[in-house]
This record gives C-alpha cells, structure tokens and sequence, in this order.
C-alpha cells in the first residue's frame, strides 16, 4: 500500500469493475439479445458487432458480460463457457483464437499438431461431447480481418449453417473499432454479422468524471486526490472521449506525485502526465511483430529530430532501412512496408493520409501519436531483447 495508492490494479487495462458507470445500457442489451441462448439452450446461436471508437467501453463491458453470463448459465444448469479473445495480441492468428478458445474447456490443449480447420471441428466437437455452449468474443477483431480475409468469421458466424439436426452451440460477439472494416468483408459473412449491432458512443466530460470517481475510491488513499483535480482530469480527455486515455492520465499524475514524496495529486501533476499518456495502450505496441517495431523506432528518431508534423513516406522508407542494418535485419520491400504503416495506422499510434495540396507528386504523410523521446526509448529497449543489437 502506497502512500497516494491504495490499490493500483483498479488503474489496470485488464481490471473489470463491480459497476459499470454509463454502460448499463449496453450490458443488458447483451444479455437480453444471449437471453434465448440460455432459454433454449441449443435451439439457436447469436452473432453480434460491437462498435466504437478506443476507449468506448467494448472490451470493459463485454468482459463484464462474460461473467454474468456464465453466472446465469449456471444458476439455469446450462453449462456455457465464455471466451475472450484479443485478436491484435494474437496478431490475427486464427489458430490461436481457437486455441484460445478450446483452452476454456480443455486448459491443457496442445499447441501443436492441429491446422486451423481440424482444431475448429475439434472445438464444435468437443462441445458436442460435453453437451456445453460457447460464446466467443474477438476483440480487436481487425487484426483478424487484416490478416485472414472473411474466412475466419464466416466459419465462426456460420458454424451450424452444415447442421439440419445438432444443436447450435456456438454465438459469436465481433467487436471492432471501425465500421469499414465489416462493410469490406463478403456479402455473406457481412450480413451474418450485421444481424444484430451495439454502438458505444464516446463518453462525454461528466460520463468521464462518474468513471473516474469509482476508480479513485477504489485506488486512491482517502484525501490524495480533490474532486476539483479528478473533473480537471475528466476535462482534458472529454474531446477525446476515451475512458482508457483518462483512467491513465489520473494514475500517471498519481504515480508523478508520489515520486515527488507529496501526500496529494495537484493539478500540475495532471499537466506534467499529459505529455506521457499515449492514445492506445502500451501492450498493444509491446506486442506488435519486430518489422513493426523496426518501422516505429525509425519514425520516433526522426521526428525527435524535426519540427515538422509529418513525414513523407519516402523520408520513413530511407531511415527505416539504416536501422535494418544497425540492427541486422534485411529491411521489407516497399509494399510490406507500406502493409505495416497501415497497420500501425489501424491501431491508432500513427496516422496515414495521402498529400494534398502544396506537396510535389503523390506521398503518404505519416504523423506521430505518442511522445517520440518516449517511443524511441521502448523501442531500442524492445528491439535490443528481441534481437540482441
């Protein structure tokens, strides 16, 4: 026990609280739409999309709806077992979504010996033979679109299509961040899905400030923090609307007081902390491929280096390529290249906007959302445990 903090895991991007502040909405919308699952378990299966924008509340609240449903499935002697899966962590592998999956029956699964369709007839198989149900969430479910095309979600979104007489024990929860991700999907996967959609809305100021409050009683010792300090919090993320961005400015301010040794988060520790939250979690860069990294590392050091807001394709490709050959590794050819900057512009820390107006020619303007100092630092510590440089 700190002496500003009480319980620091409440701070956590894995931590799901007992109250769900301004989604309540939502989650009995969930478990309205799975009720007929658990009414009449094998007679029918949902498909789902959950969209919003980062820090909407998708994961927080589906996470949330996992675990109520399993408890109602229980109290109903339904035995249905939850899955959530994050797909970018996975790096859109389908074999370990499934993996995934088939490890909440079987924990002990082996990983090896199985090509992604045999380990999916295993999985309907086994829940078969246990008589049980599954509901599969994939969060982040563009890393699994970038990667595979429709094809994973067809097979998961279609499952019983095959069965004139088994039952359907397989529902599917998509959650997605953008909408065109779903409409550039074919017409058959794309209708499945679009069965049933839950929009979350970004969160405004005051909705920002009650999630807020919960965590600092939770967190906090009493008096560390003002309520006039926790709604200056709430104002600088309300543009935003991202209750993951907020929830770390409050505990980063929290942590710079307490290495300062003061008995009290002020206000000047909520300005210094702004400058250090990144727009997306930090795991999510942590566990992107090395090439990605290679590319982000490029880009920090050179706009450590300018005043300008963007940089041209070009410029990334030619300081992309010298830290191949400090680190080692044979640089991609432009077009995997430019895979990656678009991936690392679908997850958010960098944006990708063709030129306009003023520039000569056709370029792709790159900009930065996280600190550069900050980026380069993680990224040389990263690239130096990966690849021994």
């Amino acid at each position: 026990m700190g002496r500003l903090f009480r319980d620091e895991s409440v701070f956590d991007i894995e931590y799901v609280p007992e109250r769900l502040p301004h989604r309540g909405e939502q989650l009995e919308e969930l478990m309205r739409v799975f009720s007929s699952v658990l009414e009449r378990p094998g007679k029918i299966a949902r498909r789902i999309l959950v969209i919003g924008d980062i820090g909407t509340g998708k994961t927080v609240t589906t996470k949330k709806f996992g675990q109520l449903v399993e408890s109602e499935a229980r109290k109903k002697g339904v035995k249905l077992f939850y899955a959530h899966v994050n797909c970018q962590r996975l790096r859109g592998s389908f074999f370990h979504v499934l993996l995934m999956a088939m490890r909440r029956i079987k924990p002990s699964f082996p990983e090896r010996g199985y090509a992604p369709h045999e380990l999916f007839m295993s999985l309907m198989s086994t829940l078969d033979e246990e008589d049980a149900h599954m509901i599969i969430t994939l969060d982040d479910a563009e890393a699994l679109i970038r990667k595979n095309g429709s094809g994973p979600l067809y097979d998961l979104s279609r499952a019983h299509d095959d069965q004139l007489e088994g039952k359907r024990r397989l529902s599917l929860i998509c959650v997605i961040r953008d909408r065109r991700k779903i409409e550039a999907l074919d017409e058959a996967t794309k209708s499945t899905l679009m069965e049933y959609v839950i929009e979350m809305p970004r969160y405004t100021g005051d909705q920002l400030y009650d999630i807020l409050t919960d965590r600092v009683r939770l967190g906090f010792q009493e008096g560390a923090i003002r309520d006039d300090v926790v709604r200056f919090v709430a104002e600088l993320s309300a543009s935003r609307g991202d209750a993951r961005f907020a929830i770390e400015l409050l505990w980063r301010a929290g942590k710079l007081a307490e290495s300062e040794g003061r008995r009290e988060v002020m206000p000047e520790h909520v300005r210094k902390a702004l400058a250090r939250v990144w727009p997306i979690p930090r795991e999510v860069v942590m566990g992107l491929p090395t090439q990605a990294k290679l590319i982000l590392l490029a880009l920090a050091r050179e706009f450590q280096m300018t005043d300008e807001p963007y940089l041209k394709m070009g410029e990334l490709e030619d300081t992309y390529k010298a830290i191949c050959e400090e680190f080692g590794v044979r640089p991609l050819r432009h077009t995997q290249t430019w895979k990656y900057v678009r991936e690392l512009a679908d997850i958010g820390v960098i944006s990708a906007e063709p030129s306009g107006p003023g520039f000569k020619g056709r370029t792709t303007l790159i900009g930065l959302r996280v600190p550069a100092e900050e980026l380069r630092r993680a990224m040389e510590e990263e690239l130096s445990k990966e690849l021994g440089a």
